[in-house]
């Protein structure tokens, strides 16, 4: 699906065209008296909205913008690394904090590849809440429009990791439970954001409700709409909504499960086929089914493989990782969102789905050399 390219806007333009996304049925009279000019001066700059591409037809439809807006999870990160783990006892370490969420991350890593970027999430008022709003805020990503909810009535997520000498996780816990405040109503104040963006972008921390809702809102509108599956569990709530959406991003349990090639509680460690005979029967079941969106599915240190559809003829496509040596790797977290970024930032700029496939696995090498979640350095990617 193409991306609309459209002109920029000078500031009296900018001007009439927030007064209209406010207000669609706003007449000349009431936009001139706001900003006191004539009608017919506002007359001028409605045609030129128009011609630029950002008003469609009559009534003020507002055209698609070249903004990507993401809705799931922003937590606080809080990492102890075990440079010596011992199971079962205390292992000596340090903590390290800092802004986490899958939707968040994907905002962060989009801001830092140039991207204009809208975050729709839930925070509390609490220490760990302003500390996400200000740190999201300074990468360029936009958060005005996030839920605030009191500290005495919600707090803000929180996901508690413990790492191995290698970076890898040893085991996780996260409470997300203020997502629940991405509610229908939550969504649908903010549909105006949603409806007139060019791809939307959704993790499955959120509620299932929440999720057939914003692919309700999402159906007939010219946007790009991509799901991230997160994990094996959270991955079912996409079950029967597959066919509503143009790219899935998940690992390779996660689209097992999903698709019930593998049941959840064999996932990922009683398999006993091999990478090659696993993506061999997922592309026999991907001929099969022909509503399935496109996949980019992540492999560890196997790539990252491509499945879609050009007609009848299916073509899986494989991407190597890069060598990495291990004294390279720092942590593994982070690292499938910045592949969804990538991918992403790789889209809006017109680039092919290989351009873009490759540009998601740059930036989830650069994040795995990190300590961040998100590493600066992906901004020396654009």
């Amino acid at each position: 699906m193409e991306v609309l390219a459209i002109e920029k806007l000078t500031e009296r333009e900018k001007e009439v065209l927030v007064l209209i996304k406010k207000d669609a049925t706003i007449s000349r009279e009431e936009i001139a008296n706001k900003l006191e000019i004539s009608e017919s001066a506002v007359g001028t700059y409605i045609h030129h909205l128009s011609t630029k591409g950002y008003l469609l037809g009559r009534g003020y439809i507002i055209a698609p913008e070249k903004k990507v807006v993401i809705a799931g999870g922003a937590n606080l990160d809080i990492k102890g690394y075990s440079p010596n783990y011992i199971k079962g006892s205390s292992s000596p370490g340090w903590i390290k904090e800092s802004p986490g969420g899958v939707a968040r991350n994907i905002a962060e890593d989009l801001a830092l590849l140039e991207q204009e970027v809208v975050l729709l999430t839930a925070v509390s008022s609490d220490h760990f809440g302003e500390q996400l709003k200000e740190e999201t805020k300074a990468v360029g990503v936009d958060i005005s429009h996030f839920k605030i909810t009191s500290a005495q009535e919600n707090k803000t997520g929180v996901y508690l990791a413990h790492l191995d000498q290698n970076g890898d996780l040893i085991g996780a816990v996260n409470d997300m439970r203020i997502l629940k405040k991405i509610d229908i109503n939550y969504l649908n104040e903010k549909r105006k954001i949603i409806e007139t963006s060019s791809m939307l972008i959704f993790d499955t921390n959120l509620e299932e409700s929440s999720i057939s809702f914003l692919l309700e809102l999402a159906r007939d509108k010219k946007m790009i709409k991509i799901a991230d599956a997160v994990s094996v569990e959270k991955a079912l709530k996409l079950k029967n909504k597959l066919i509503y959406l143009d790219y899935l991003r998940a690992n390779l349990d996660e689209i097992e499960v999903l698709l019930g090639l593998v049941k959840m509680e064999a996932s990922g460690t009683t398999q006993k086929l091999n990478i090659k005979d696993r993506m061999q029967r997922l592309e026999k079941f991907y001929s099969e089914n022909k509503h399935l969106p496109e996949m980019i599915i992540s492999a560890g240190k196997k790539g990252v493989y491509y499945l879609s559809r050009n007609k009848e003829k299916v073509k899986l496509e494989h991407f190597k990782a890069p060598e990495i040596n291990s004294e390279e790797i720092v942590e593994t977290t982070g690292a499938g969102d910045a592949l969804t970024a990538g991918f992403v930032a790789g889209i809006m700029n017109k680039k092919s789905i290989q351009e873009s496939i490759e540009l998601g696995i740059k930036a989830s090498t650069l994040t795995i050399k990190s300590e961040l979640t998100c590493n600066p350095d992906l901004s020396e990617l654009v």
